[in-house]
């Protein structure tokens, strides 16, 4: 069940719609996850580019005054105490390889905490940007050296920006978009699931409808809705039954036609036969033939017209049978066909609607099938059994059995296999599943354990109403005559 699950069409389509929907909500996470990224990256280096200009700015002014009243230390202090600073802005100054200036604000404080950071800023020789942790996370930094002419002091100015609260920013933006972009390819996938099987539904009922006509019914058609392809799917559909249909209609009244016509020919033939009278062998001989081929004939087109008359409505008469004696009679009948040996395989007990005439006519078909087909003395097994709701009619024979290639056209009219030797018509199986049918059941053939044929005729059980079972049993015995009129088999 689950792999013809992932086969159908419909799980394909919500799997690939929930592909390309993951995938475009991966692609659009991830890009916008760059970008604020980038943007971020663009305004730190802003900040930085503006702290660095705003000391350089100030150096030159304080270097330009007259008389030059300038040192490093001043410098490092007054930028960093005049500064308005943001609070995600850090500003420190060092003086000979100490931290003698920051910013009042609170991850300046943290700076002195950091003997490995100050070791590296103290070792700026040119200008330097990098990575550092200060009181409230991660902070991205430029570090320049400073000298004045008339101080011999080396100083060093730091200007950092906290990236901390900009990175859970994005990481928060990040995280938002991908929770709801998952809820979003949910939605869709279901939205896809429902679209796909409204889409496909004229196909399942296609495929439905084809399961479902045999070449009795032809009748059903599917319901067409729209001009898109599926629709147009529907429309050829119904046009190829409507074809079918009629095609199957002037068969079987051709088989009717020509049965009816063939019978009075026959009759005539059959008469002037019985009248003529042999002048000598040679003329009994052709006597002989000739009445042996309109024999074969007449059987042809009783079967012919057997085929016909199924597609009736009356081609059954329904009636309470005792199973267990029709199976016995059927075992009689079977041991005055051959003289071989017969073993009869277990008879299912209890009542059941059938029409026994003609299960009867289809169990002798199969049991005359197995004489054709088996050498003398073969043995053959006959039996019924009640299975699962049914009612289920066995004849087995010892012999070559059928190749399992063949076993799906021995049901076939006018179907002739090789492995089976003997004459017919190659209509007797197409009347045994002819008459399953009708009752609604089926006839198949398999490989019997140990070697030969199991040819099985399968009907649904059909329980008899109380008191129509306790007329069948008062009834002498006879059960199999009665009539039930107002019973039918399901379809």
């Amino acid at each position: 069940m689950t792999s013809r699950f992932f086969r159908s069409a419909r799980s394909r389509i919500l799997g690939w719609s929930v592909l390309l929907l993951g995938a475009a909500l991966a692609a659009s996470t991830l890009a916008t996850h760059v970008l604020l990224v980038r943007g971020m990256n663009s305004q730190v280096n802003a900040e930085l580019s503006h702290e660095i200009y705003e000391f350089r700015a100030l150096a030159q002014q304080r270097a330009s005054g007259r008389p030059p009243r300038v040192s490093v230390l001043a410098l490092l202090k007054a930028r960093t105490s005049q500064a308005v600073l943001e609070q995600d802005i850090v500003l420190a100054g060092m003086l000979n390889g100490k931290l003698v200036a920051t910013s009042s604000t609170a991850s300046s404080r943290s700076i002195a905490e950091n003997p490995g950071l100050l070791a590296r800023w103290a070792a700026v020789r040119k200008p330097t940007t990098g990575t550092a942790e200060l009181g409230r996370g991660q902070a991205r930094y430029t570090a320049i050296p400073v000298r004045v002419p008339a101080d011999r002091s080396r100083g060093v100015f730091v200007a950092a920006v906290l990236t901390s609260p900009q990175q859970a920013g994005i990481s928060r933006t990040t995280r938002l978009q991908l929770e709801a972009g998952v809820v979003a390819l949910l939605l869709g996938s279901a939205l896809a699931w429902l679209a796909a099987g409204r889409v496909l539904r004229p196909v399942r009922e296609t495929t439905n409808l084809a399961r479902k006509i045999t070449d009795s019914d032809l009748s059903a058609r599917i319901p067409s809705r729209g001009h898109s392809e599926v629709g147009e799917l529907a429309v050829t559909f119904n046009r190829m039954l409507d074809r079918l249909e009629a095609a199957f209609a002037a068969q079987r009244m051709f088989l009717a036609d020509v049965g009816h016509e063939l019978r009075t020919p026959i009759t005539v033939i059959q008469g002037n036969l019985d009248t003529m009278q042999a002048a000598s062998c040679d003329d009994a001989e052709t006597l002989a033939i000739a009445a042996d081929e309109l024999a074969r004939m007449t059987r042809l087109v009783d079967d012919l017209l057997l085929l016909a008359e199924a597609e009736r409505p009356d081609f059954l008469r329904l009636a309470p049978a005792d199973l267990g004696s029709l199976t016995r009679q059927l075992a009689a009948k079977a041991r005055a066909l051959d003289d071989r040996p017969w073993v009869l395989a277990g008879a299912a007990a209890g009542w059941a609607v059938l029409d026994a005439q003609r299960i009867t006519q289809a169990v002798m078909q199969l049991a005359a099938n197995a004489v054709a087909h088996t050498p003398p003395a073969t043995v053959v097994e006959l039996g019924s059994v009640l299975t699962d709701g049914a009612v289920q009619f066995t004849v087995a024979d010892r012999g070559p059995g059928i190749p399992a290639a063949q076993r799906h056209r021995v049901f076939d009219r006018f179907a002739r296999l090789q492995s089976r030797r003997g004459g017919g018509t190659g209509l007797g199986l197409s009347i045994v599943a002819a008459i399953a049918a009708a009752h609604g059941g089926t006839a198949r053939v398999e490989e019997r354990r140990g070697g030969g044929a199991a040819f099985r005729l399968t009907i649904p059980f059909i329980p008899v109403p109380g008191p129509a079972a306790r007329a069948g049993a008062d009834g002498g015995r006879a059960g199999p005559s009665a009539r039930i009129s107002t019973l039918r088999i399901p379809a």
